[in-house]
């Protein structure tokens, strides 16, 4: 009976004493953990979308807002995601990456200048689609080619 009761208390003692050795050498960093949940802070994949805004007369628009705005097939309201043309009327978004895997992303996501100087604010509304000139490697790169603006009168 003493033996028993010797043999268990070592026996719990060791594996005590083991479980707590193990237990050290078991504690990951963030960096282990989230690379082991499949999560992480590399990017698998990234999606630009380009596109210039110019004048009737070719001049580029400068400082205009620009969105894109992508169905994502749940009743939920999209949100703009917004840019700002640089001096050459030329703009880059970066898609954030929960819109990456929408099928068809080409027929769901649609360009719209958000806000434009004065002089083109009663220009007609433009929306303009998305069309995809490259992918290798995880990375895709959409264009929306130029997207024009009339000088028009307001009414």
């Amino acid at each position: 009976m003493e033996m028993r009761f010797l043999f268990r208390g070592l026996t719990l003692f060791f594996m005590v004493a083991l479980g707590e050795a193990v237990g050290e050498r078991m504690r990951w960093s963030r960096k282990e953990m989230v690379e082991m949940s499949g999560y992480g802070e590399l990017k698998l994949s990234s999606v630009l979308l380009t596109a210039s805004l110019l004048s009737s007369s070719s001049d580029p628009i400068p400082g205009a807002t620009i969105g894109i705005k992508c169905h994502t097939g749940i009743r939920k309201r999209s949100n703009w995601i917004k840019a700002v043309t640089n001096d050459l009327g030329q703009f880059v978004i970066d898609l954030p990456s929960h819109l990456h895997a929408i099928p068809d992303l080409d027929k769901a996501c649609l360009i719209k200048p958000l806000s434009v100087p004065k002089q083109f604010r009663c220009s007609p509304n433009i929306h303009r689609g998305i069309k995809l000139v490259s992918s290798s490697n995880g990375f895709r790169v959409y264009t929306g080619g130029n997207i024009t603006l009339h000088r028009a009168p307001c009414k």
